[in-house]
């Protein structure tokens, strides 16, 4: 028996037009610590928090660096309070493109610490799917 498939090529193209996303896409934005010293921890924090809003938002895009002033669109912030090798404390803040004037909504602060090893891709996901869940991120309808 012949099995024929048909290999069609898939493309996909994000036109920018200066807003955070376009069509109400979310953008994750994680900004780097200001020392580097563990800096591993939080881009592998930021890659779990990417990962589980993603089950939530599947076309969410992600950007590295600080949004200085709230940019236009769905944009989503990660804010990391405390991290080092043993512990991790952030919270998610989030603005729809309706109420871009009105600032953030902060989601609550959650932690997590480990005493006796360090920080590992379980417990950072744990952490990442703590946050998510507790935040509670919705988006006005445009």
């Amino acid at each position: 028996m012949k099995y024929f498939t048909w290999m069609v090529p898939f493309m996909m193209a994000i036109v920018g037009t200066g807003s955070a996303s376009a069509a109400g896409v979310p953008v994750l934005y994680c900004d780097a610590p200001a020392t580097a010293k563990n800096a591993d921890v939080y881009k592998a924090a930021c890659a779990e928090v990417a990962r589980e809003v993603r089950l939530k938002f599947p076309q969410l895009m992600v950007r590295e660096g600080a949004a200085a002033d709230k940019p236009v669109g769905n944009v989503i912030r990660l804010d990391i309070l405390k991290v080092d090798k043993h512990a991790i404390a952030g919270r998610l803040a989030w603005s729809g493109k309706k109420n871009s004037a009105g600032g953030y909504v902060l989601g609550p602060v959650i932690t997590t610490t480990i005493s006796d090893a360090e920080l590992n891709k379980r417990s950072l996901r744990e952490f990442a799917r703590g946050l998510v869940m507790a935040s509670k991120i919705q988006f006005p309808k445009s």
